[in-house]
């Protein structure tokens, strides 16, 4: 038996509007679901030590208190240890959106954290791409200190192991010269 084109056609399932909707919806929720680090907080995946050298101040500290401003969020940190730049004992930093921790919750009170800000007229800004942990922030700013000092001790010293050494083989030379071991 032959069928005709539009019997075929017919016969073909096909979706209708709200159909392909369904699909669409589902296929979005899904994708949702699957992939929940895809609604984390994401930053540009830079170095700290990178980071550190780019902004004007950091700080280990813990939030004591937060507030919301025109523009934003202000919050006082009591600085636990000063990192880099002009940092005082409390210090407040000013924030365009609420600060998050890498899986967008809010930043605890009164727990250490590593922050990382930058001079805006008078007033440090940070965002929550600048916060780090504290541990971490610490162990990049520590720098080794003494390495010039160290170079030149050892070059004074290479310098003086050197001339006695110098000095004992002339003195080992005149000796064999005076038995007349060696030739003059």
């Amino acid at each position: 038996m032959r069928r005709s084109a539009r019997a075929a056609v017919r016969a073909t399932p096909c979706f209708s509007r709200s159909d392909l909707l369904r699909v669409v919806v589902a296929g979005l929720l899904a994708a949702l679901v699957l992939a929940p680090g895809a609604l984390a907080l994401s930053c540009p995946n830079v170095p700290l030590d990178e980071r550190l050298d780019e902004v004007d101040a950091a700080f280990v500290g813990r939030v004591m208190a937060e507030r919301t401003v025109v523009g934003g969020h202000v919050y006082r940190f009591l600085v636990d240890q000063n990192v880099k730049g002009p940092i005082g004992r409390e210090v407040e930093v000013r924030s365009a959106q609420r600060l998050v921790d890498a899986n967008d919750k809010p930043i605890l009170h009164d727990e250490a954290l590593g922050v990382l800000a930058t001079l805006n007229g008078a007033e440090l800004t940070t965002e929550s791409c600048l916060l780090s942990d504290p541990g971490t922030l610490l162990a990049t700013s520590d720098e080794p200190r003494g390495n010039g000092i160290k170079v030149v001790v050892g070059l004074v010293i290479l310098a003086l192991v050197l001339a006695y050494s110098v000095r004992r083989l002339r003195h080992r030379r005149a000796e064999l010269a005076a038995r007349g071991r060696l030739g003059p």
